[in-house]
């Protein structure tokens, strides 16, 4: 159970750090719509998702490449970390020049072009920091990115609303979401040294090999952000910042939605998934249908939850009238909450199983019709038109990848999930339909409760995996240790036998002992029968692999001795018996 307690483990951690950096996105998103308004946040929004845009060679494929990777061999961290730097680094000089040139040829105002600069030195210190994450998810020690996206949200939050409060420009906004930035990659770095031994060495041969088997994951970035990002820019030249603003509003909703499954799959679960598929395509399918299955379970009332409440939710965060056009938007983009979610597991499947080619196929697909679609529907209903092009983008996207990926490893099991987990989740619409007259943070707490309870009630999540979880965190909390020789019950032994003890630590033990040579004085009437075994503790099951039984100590019996010649006999000397007798056997 160790693996399993690990991934619970790590999967606690990274939900509590993602909880204060949820908080900080919220507050901060809260004082974007009080003190900046639409036109501003339009252009800060545009800003960055014009970096994006260009800047997705610096920022995609490696970090998925160096979890899979380093995962499986633990001993390619230190070269990964210096040559993905070296790599990244001279990618952004080059696109930071091509990022200026384009925001002047294509006209953007001064203003908006000193905020496409600043976010051009943002896109450098998450390359730094997410070079360092992804190792530390290799290795599945996930509290220091956490802490250094605490940082890094945390410091930006408290200094964004400060600096709003007394004024403050969207340029100086920009300059705070670069220092949060810089924080959360010193800080990775720092413990990351701590982790490996970092050798700053240029490696011709394996920065061929990165960029090669970088070449996937590269095609598929540039058609993923892409057809995730072409709406916003479209926008821009079609409408005006306004209506850029209006549509960034709820979209940054939707987007903070995605730190669950970007915790559970990219992070927690990928890892897992990459060395299932070098051993057992069952037990990865099993692991893609339980990952899967949380997914539902937490995507599929969000979604609900944020179109039955999307008034509330916007007069709460933006409070200006100004962004009531951004309650519509918000209730099309929520159902693909739902499939982002899907998404997510059955991509890094695919990643897992080393099929990346068929990413690039699929987001060249998705690039074309929403493309397609967003030409149409911006023309005709602005933003409105874009949110369904998106929503309808990733609906295809997921009947793609049930297609790509091979029957053996679909998660059928997982219907029934869903279907469970809707009917919870309509029950949770009713009763925030009849509490939408009371404050949001009253009507989600209850909303959630009811989901939950419902839940429980028709069984949306199996029995068995409830247990499971339980079982890992109290096994988490409380240690299993080795009981003391006063805590075991008498056991009579009629005689001392060698030869049992013998067998029974042969036949209870995965790894032989260590030997060693001991005197003994055998009885009167010779080696006899052994009529009990000895008393054996509990057993302990780790990681589902090997059953390995500690020995208690013996306690001695009195037993009548000869003075015949002493004879020479092997002996087994546990580590236990080591410990308490010096050495010797009793």
């Amino acid at each position: 159970m160790n693996g399993f307690r690990r991934v619970i483990s790590n999967t606690i951690i990274s939900f509590l750090g993602q909880g204060v950096n949820w908080i900080s996105t919220l507050l901060l998103t809260f004082a974007y719509g009080h003190f900046l308004g639409a036109f501003k946040f339009g252009e800060l929004y545009f800003a960055i998702a014009f970096v994006s845009l260009i800047g997705v060679p610096v920022s995609y494929g490696y970090d998925t490449q160096a979890i899979r990777d380093v995962a499986q061999k633990p001993d390619k961290a230190p070269g990964y970390f210096s040559n993905l730097l070296l790599i990244r680094l001279s990618t952004w000089f080059i696109l930071y020049a091509v990022v200026l040139l384009a925001s002047w040829l294509l006209g953007y105002s001064p203003e908006v072009r000193v905020l496409v600069a600043i976010c051009g030195f943002d896109l450098l210190c998450n390359a730094l920091a997410s070079t360092c994450a992804s190792l530390h998810y290799a290795f599945e020690r996930t509290l220091f990115p956490v802490v250094g996206n605490i940082l890094e949200k945390g410091l930006s939050a408290l200094l964004g609303i400060l600096l709003l409060r007394s004024g403050a420009g969207v340029q100086l906004m920009a300059l705070v979401l670069v220092g949060g930035s810089l924080v959360n990659g010193v800080w990775q770095a720092a413990w990351l040294f701590r982790q490996i031994v970092a050798k700053f060495a240029i490696d011709l041969a394996l920065i061929r090999t990165i960029v090669r088997t970088n070449i996937p994951f590269l095609i598929n970035g540039v058609l993923l952000v892409g057809y995730t990002t072409i709406d916003t820019v479209l926008l821009a030249l079609v409408t005006n910042d306004a209506v850029v603003g209006w549509y960034g509003a709820a979209m940054r909703i939707t987007g903070m939605m995605s730190f669950i499954p970007s915790i559970v799959i990219t992070y927690i679960m990928f890892p897992i998934f990459s060395k299932l598929s070098l051993a057992s395509d069952a037990d990865l399918k099993l692991a893609v249908e339980k990952s899967v299955n949380f997914l539902l379970f937490c995507g599929i009332p969000i979604a609900t939850g944020m179109i039955v409440a999307a008034p509330n939710i916007i007069r709460f965060l933006y409070e200006r009238n100004e962004f009531a056009p951004s309650i519509l938007v918000l209730q099309i983009a929520a159902p693909s909450v739902v499939f982002v979610y899907i998404n997510y597991a059955l991509t890094y499947t695919i990643l897992s199983k080393k099929q990346d080619r068929k990413l690039p196929m699929t987001s060249a697909i998705a690039l074309v019709f929403n493309l397609g679609l967003n030409l149409i529907l911006i023309l005709l209903y602005q933003h409105i038109g874009a949110a369904i092009a998106s929503t309808l983008t990733e609906v295809l996207v997921c009947c793609i990848f049930l297609v790509l990926i091979p029957r053996h490893l679909l998660p059928f099991g997982s219907l029934r999930v869903a279907l469970k987990a809707l009917i919870a989740s309509l029950v949770m619409a009713l009763a925030i339909l009849l509490l939408h007259t009371l404050h949001i943070f009253i009507t989600i707490p209850i909303a959630m409760l009811v989901y939950v309870g419902v839940s429980v009630l028709i069984g949306v999540i199996p029995r068995e995996d409830y247990q499971a979880v339980y079982r890992a965190i109290r096994r988490k909390a409380q240690p299993t240790s080795s009981p003391g020789t006063n805590d075991l019950p008498e056991t009579p032994q009629l005689s001392y036998n060698p030869d049992a003890l013998l067998d029974v630590e042969l036949a209870t033990t995965m790894r032989l002992p260590a030997m060693r040579l001991q005197s003994m004085q055998p009885s009167t009437d010779g080696l006899t029968e052994n009529p009990q075994s000895p008393y054996c503790t509990d057993v302990l099951l780790e990681d589902g692999l090997a059953t390995t039984t500690k020995l208690p100590a013996i306690r001695p019996q009195s037993m009548q001795q000869t003075s015949l010649t002493p004879q020479r006999q092997i002996v087994p000397v546990s580590e236990e018996c080591t410990s308490n007798n010096g050495g010797k056997v009793e």
